[in-house]
């Protein structure tokens, strides 16, 4: 099977192993460019009368909040099912990911985690991001946050083994003016010194936070919290979670 990664229209390779069941595992080593603009998505074009054009995909900033697939500089073609593992090592870049059912996550034969340095955008359901960090201030087409996750189109999401630090407002962030998540999980990350809240919350039936150390958030916002629970969150889930040095409070709801 053959997949697309395309860098501005120039091709690069990747390896893809199949495992049976579960989708396709895409192995990026640190040497594929993941610089600038990145898209996730199940494919890039369509056909219109006979004529192939860009999929349009919702990224800010853009004419009516959508931005044509060769907006992006790097196109990474996944299925759900799919693994993507990143290898150790610092990706200046900001993701936007439109394929469900996936996974991203740092190589599990690496010792260091895969650091992305700009904001990672999940805009599919069932994502599952796996010991991956998201660090750093805003730069490029970043919104400041680390991890955003649309609750329009997310009904269940888990973050885990995740180390969310120094991004320049909250670490995660729900983005999206309607719907409502199911399930948020947030499990055994580390949300440390970001300038606004560690992560927030608001519209989501079921929030769990476990195993986490949520600590230094709020240098930049002097209402910062280390979790900010807000409004219509039904069931809240707090386990064997470390909190210290929060600006306003750890947890404000």
């Amino acid at each position: 099977m053959k997949r697309l990664i395309s860098l501005a229209m120039v091709f690069v390779g990747v390896l893809l192993i199949g495992v049976a069941g579960f989708g396709d595992e895409i192995h990026l080593p640190l040497e594929t460019p993941l610089t600038g603009r990145l898209l996730i998505a199940p494919s890039f074009y369509t056909e219109v009368d006979d004529v192939v054009v860009s999929k349009q995909f919702q990224a800010w900033p853009g004419k009516n909040g959508t931005r044509p697939s060769d907006w992006f500089n790097v196109r990474i073609e996944a299925h759900p099912g799919d693994t993507i593992l990143l290898s150790p090592g610092t990706y200046t870049c900001d993701i936007w990911v439109f394929t469900p059912q996936i996974r991203i996550a740092t190589d599990t034969q690496a010792e260091d985690l895969a650091t992305i340095h700009g904001t990672l955008e999940v805009d599919a359901d069932q994502v599952i991001l796996d010991h991956i960090a998201v660090v750093g201030e805003r730069k490029d087409y970043s919104s400041g946050h680390g991890v955003e996750i649309n609750r329009e189109v997310v009904s269940q999401i888990t973050v885990r083994d995740c180390l969310i630090e120094g991004n320049e407002w909250t670490g995660i962030h729900l983005i999206g003016p309607r719907g409502t998540i199911d399930e948020m999980r947030v499990e055994g990350c580390s949300l440390v010194g970001n300038g606004m809240d560690g992560m927030d919350a608001q519209f989501v039936k079921r929030l769990i936070i476990t195993g986490c150390t949520i600590t230094d958030n709020g240098w930049n916002f002097s209402q910062g919290v280390g979790v900010r629970i807000g409004s219509y969150v039904e069931n809240v889930e707090l386990r064997d979670n470390y909190f210290e040095g929060n600006r306003f409070a750890d947890v404000h709801r």
